[in-house]
């Protein structure tokens, strides 16, 4: 049996042996060498073959030109060497096996110079050689006899015997579409990519064989020769150029059609050029400031998606590169330092998806107002877009590293049509229009100023009399200014009333400040002039003098035009319907009825002072525009988290990007103003702080504007006559020598035409004289004069350029020339603005720091509640003529025993909120429920203020009890005990005293236990103890040291127990409940 297995592998191993040493199967093959057939002659450039470094063996010939050694001699230079060898004698047969043969080396002597000995074995349909290495260089094998086909002919092998070409012309063009990602291994998931394809229709006479060439940017990046038609392999995938080649760029293939598989190609036939990326509708746009594009554009590339079956969850996001054009992407300045261009709110670019790719694109671009009428007149911008990030959703990384030529915008200055227009209310009040129509208003009561068409923006203003004590005023004067956008309001107002008669100014002025977005309205409070500008970039600028708003400006933007309604009419340069009033559409020559027209019933929802305003913004929503200050970080890529994009309903028209303060702003719910005890019908959808949040300190107080019993609505004050020696004569001689030599006015005709405006300056001025008797108002008409030149010369951008480095610009020359009164001398005037000298204060310098504040107020009469306040602050009210005042405060207690008064005493300068609004922090005191001088119930502090921390005015209390229990008077400081609160106490005082007895029995009963637990663990001890003397057997698992320490821990953990639930822990209250009613001796 083992002989038998024995011979059996020898007999197979020998077959296996024999198998692998037959040179028919066991060879190297050589292809493609067609310049060893006798028909190919060394070119001057050629290399000579040289088989001397061949290796010696088996070898198989496969080329167009012939794969047997030729058995002719050949010339020298033939087959692609110097030196041919050919084979003596003829090729064997299939029946002759393998057979040897002298090989013949042509030479100079001859052409067999030499001879060498090879072997030769005919395998059916070819034959191999037994190949040796040649005696010398420049000598090689001469195999085949045919040569490559010449231009214009051809054949299957692309060799002779040829035939004349026939030309075939294809018509290509390049499609792109979605498919199958090849060779990725992810199980369940069927990812595709974008494929680019070279479409043709196969020309008739078929089938053919075609060479497909592609080039991205005129590059050649792949070449793929006889291929069937419309062969996969013919495609150019990501693969073939993604890492080379950005998006944007040009995409060609051409195809050369082969009549044989290996036949000579015919002429190429190249497609279009094929746009590959995203490309807008065109590259040069033209837009006017305020004015919105739409840019189209057409996405010719897929987005490739990691599967197939989520497509529409595969997005990139196209983001805005170089908003400002730079050289560099990678140096992009933020946008928002020209602020030139905005774009919706839909984000700061364009987002592709992978189900819908071939959906336009549409960027809305807007161009952003400066406010300015800029020099030259046209700004030319630039808009880039690309990604910096690859997108994780698709696998291809096609859209990676994408970047679009720039955009190129020409932007067109819109602002010189605005120019020289201002609608403003003087004095008493003497109105214009933006037009330029100036009138007097001759009814009194809450008017719309301006109010926006389109969006919920409106300005509202109250006239009231301006007649009081030892003032016989007939005219009536501004009280009230209210700013109104979306749900958020801004609201100042000194008088109390609206009347016919006769003026009640408020003890402090009223403001509200419900701003629920900073980007609704900019609060800019000055003194005396307050600045409001609106998210379509109008402005509101009002003065105050004390008890009255002498002035009120509403400059338009370029968004006012044919948008505005109101008693400031339409900024259209059309005069003619500048007194057209409500619901009509017909102007009229009564400006009484035109005022009446746009009157505001106080009572209804349209009041912005009343006590039923309404805040429906459903209707109106501002659009929204996008700043795209910053470029996209490395690790964004969804535009939804750009971060960076500063959204909001103005910046499409602001120059500024400052925000109202945070002092100024509050929630969309939330009122911090606390209205007047007879108010109670007064609801500004207003909810209560936490009373215990800093926050609720910074109480405001709004006293209900009403309307005086007497009140005609229709009442028309008769004209005034001329007094205390006043005469039109006089008065136009004093009003034109003001008016007509101001420095300011003066110097603005040198630049901006100024004629028009000073003589209806000088009519009001005369007009003014004629009603008050004085001079009172010619201060104000001519500050409104000034203000209203520097606002314009600000309007121009060419007025901004210093000429020189020591030389002002117009702006700064003109800025010091407004101020009130030349700052009377006693200070430096910059834009307006006086810096005064010490000791003196007051917008114009004529007031000294020694004469402390007057007619200064706290909120809610002082009274301090700790149950709705922290009570660790508390506002100021007046009107202040610096922002640098000093508190003094003198701290008293208010005990059972009467009032004391500690020797504390404080003194630190306040933080200025507005020229009305003053805020201090009360120090902290300790609280407590005992004093030395009795029980405590309250404290308070006596403030008084200065300019100088030298002269302090008089002095007013501000008490801090809680109202829970107590009820104050700051007059007589004294507090009454509620009823409730002595309830309260009684039932405190009896659960105390229940509480007292339950303790006491839980701790004699938890004593008792502890007791019984000791003498038991004594006991144990002991016992223990016995069992381990010496005369006794102890057990070798009994530890003697961890009985003994259990015994000694478990006491202290009893005890603990006791602590804990037994011991109450209360902290003093300083608002705890004390004896019945005391007064103050």
């Amino acid at each position: 049996m083992s002989f038998f297995r024995f011979f059996s592998v020898l007999v197979i191993g020998t077959f296996i042996e024999g198998f692998r040493s037959d040179p028919c199967s066991s060879y190297t093959s050589l292809t493609g060498q067609y310049q060893r057939s006798t028909g190919y002659v060394m070119q001057s450039t050629d290399i000579a073959i040289s088989d001397n470094f061949l290796s010696e063996g088996w070898y198989r010939f496969d080329s167009g030109a012939g794969n047997d050694m030729v058995t002719q001699a050949p010339s020298i230079t033939q087959c692609g060497t110097i030196y041919p060898i050919w084979l003596q004698g003829a090729l064997p047969s299939d029946a002759d096996g393998e057979v040897s043969r002298t090989a013949c080396i042509v030479g100079f002597s001859g052409p067999c110079s030499k001879t060498i000995t090879i072997k030769v074995k005919s395998c059916g349909n070819y034959r191999v050689y037994y190949l040796v290495p040649v005696p010398q260089t420049s000598t090689g094998y001469c195999i085949g006899e045919n040569s490559p086909c010449p231009e214009g002919k051809t054949s299957k092998t692309g060799f002779t015997p040829c035939q004349d070409i026939i030309p075939k012309s294809t018509n290509p063009s390049v499609k792109v579409s979605l498919e199958n990602k090849q060779n990725l291994n992810i199980p369940l998931l069927k990812p595709v990519e974008p494929v680019f394809k070279c479409l043709f229709d196969e020309p008739s006479g078929g089938p053919y064989w075609y060479d497909t060439y592609w080039s991205i940017n005129m590059d050649t990046v792949k070449v793929v020769k006889s291929q069937l038609h419309n062969s996969n392999q013919s495609w150019l995938y990501p693969n073939d150029w993604v890492d080379n080649y950005d998006l944007n760029m040009v995409v060609q293939c051409s195809v050369r059609v082969r009549q044989f598989e290996k036949g000579i190609p015919g002429h190429h036939n190249y497609s279009d050029n094929f746009p590959a990326g995203m490309f807008p509708s065109s590259f040069s746009h033209k837009l006017k400031e305020g004015e919105t594009i739409s840019i189209k554009l057409t996405v010719t590339v897929p987005l490739g998606c990691f599967d197939i079956n989520h497509q529409n969850n595969c997005k990139t996001s196209i983001f805005l590169l170089t908003p400002e054009y730079r050289s560099s992407t990678n140096s992009c300045k933020p946008l928002s330092k020209q602020g030139d261009l905005a774009f919706d709110e839909k984000g700061c670019g364009i987002v592709i998806e992978s189900s819908t790719w071939w959906d336009e694109k549409i960027l809305n671009v807007t161009g952003k107002s400066d406010g300015l009428i800029n020099y030259p007149k046209g700004r030319n911008l630039n808009i880039k877009l690309g990604s910096k990030t690859n997108s994780p959703d698709d696998p291809s990384k096609v859209w990676f590293n994408f970047t679009m030529p720039d955009i190129k915008v020409r932007l067109y200055d819109k602002d010189e049509h605005m120019k020289n227009k201002l609608c403003y209310a003087d004095t008493d009040p003497r109105i214009q229009t933006f037009d330029g129509k100036p009138w007097t208003a001759s009814l009194a009561g809450e008017f719309v100023m301006y109010r926006d068409t389109q969006r919920r923006i409106a300005v509202h203003a109250i006239f009231s009399s301006c007649r009081w004590t030892n003032w016989h005023h007939e005219g009536y004067c501004g009280c009230g200014i209210a700013i109104r956008v979306e749900n958020s309001l801004f609201a100042y107002r000194t008088c109390e009333r609206i009347s016919n008669h006769y003026s009640k100014p408020l003890i402090h002025h009223d403001t509200v400040y419900h701003i629920c977005d900073d980007r609704h309205m900019v609060v800019d409070i000055g003194n005396p002039w307050s600045t409001i500008t609106l998210p379509n970039g109008a402005k509101v600028k009002y003065r105050i003098g004390q008890d009255w708003i002498y002035n009120i400006h509403i400059t338009p933007s370029i968004f006012d035009e044919g948008n505005v309604e109101g008693l400031c009419r339409n900024p259209n340069s059309d005069t003619s319907d500048d007194f057209i009033p409500q619901g009509s559409r017909v102007s009229t020559s009564n400006t009484r009825n035109f005022q009446a027209s746009w009157r505001v019933d106080i009572s209804s929802t349209e009041s912005l002072f009343g006590v039923n305003t309404k805040f429906n913004n459903s209707n109106f929503m501002l659009p929204k525009y996008c700043d795209c200050a910053e470029e996209i970080k490395e690790n964004e890529y969804s535009i939804s988290k750009y971060h960076t994009a500063r959204c909001s309903a103005s910046s499409a028209i602001m120059c500024s990007q400052t925000t109202t303060p945070n002092s100024l702003t509050s929630t969309c719910t939330s009122y911090q103003n606390r209205y007047k005890r007879n108010s109670n019908n007064f609801d500004f959808q207003r909810r209560l702080i936490d009373k215990r949040s800093a926050e609720s300190d910074g109480v405001t107080e709004i006293m209900p504007l009403t309307i005086d019993p007497s009140f005609d609505p229709n009442f028309i004050p008769p004209t005034p006559s001329w007094k205390n020696g006043w005469n039109e004569s006089t008065a136009r001689e004093h009003c034109e020598n003001i008016i007509l030599n101001n420095p300011a006015r003066i110097s603005c005709q040198n630049y901006i035409p100024m004629g028009e405006s000073a003589n209806i300056s000088i009519e009001q001025c005369v007009l003014d004289i004629r009603d008050s008797g004085s001079t009172e108002f010619s201060k104000h008409t001519l500050e409104s004069l000034n203000h209203f030149c520097f606002d314009q010369i600000k309007k121009y951008e060419i007025y901004y350029v210093r000429k020189g480095t020591k030389r002002a610009s117009v702006v700064d020359a003109i800025g010091k020339l407004i101020c009130p009164n030349d700052c009377s001398s006693h200070g430096v005037c910059n834009e307006g603005q006086c810096k005064c000298r010490d000791p003196y204060i007051g917008v114009d310098c004529s007031l000294t720091a020694s004469t402390p504040p007057t007619n200064v107020t706290l909120p809610e009469n002082g009274l301090c509640k700790t149950s709705k306040r922290a009570c660790k602050k508390t506002n100021i009210f007046g009107y202040f003529h610096s922002e640098v005042v000093y508190a003094k405060l003198e701290e008293f207690e208010i005990t059972d025993l009467g009032k004391t008064t500690k020797h504390s005493t404080a003194t630190f300068q306040t933080t200025h909120i507005t020229p009305i609004i003053l805020r201090i922090n009360l120090p902290t005191t300790n609280r407590r429920r005992r004093s030395p001088s009795g029980n405590l119930y309250g404290i308070g502090f006596h403030i008084s203020l200065s300019y100088y921390n030298i002269h302090f005015g008089k002095s007013m209390p501000i008490v801090i009890f809680n109202d829970v229990c107590y009820t104050c008077s700051v007059s007589t400081l004294e507090c009454n005990i509620t009823r409730s609160c002595e309830d309260s106490l009684s039932k405190q005082n009896t659960n105390v005293k229940k509480d007292k007895e339950g303790n006491e029995i839980s701790l004699a009963l938890i004593s008792a236990l502890c007791i019984v637990s000791v003498i038991i663990l004594a006991v144990v001890c002991v016992l223990l103890y016995l069992k381990i003397r010496p005369n006794t057997r102890l057990s070798p698992k009994v530890d003697i040291n961890s009985q003994s320490s259990k015994c000694e821990q478990f006491p202290p953990q009893l005890y603990e127990t006791i602590n804990t639930d037994c011991i109450p822990s209360q902290p003093p209250n300083y608002e705890s409940l004390s004896p019945p009613s005391f007064a103050t001796t």
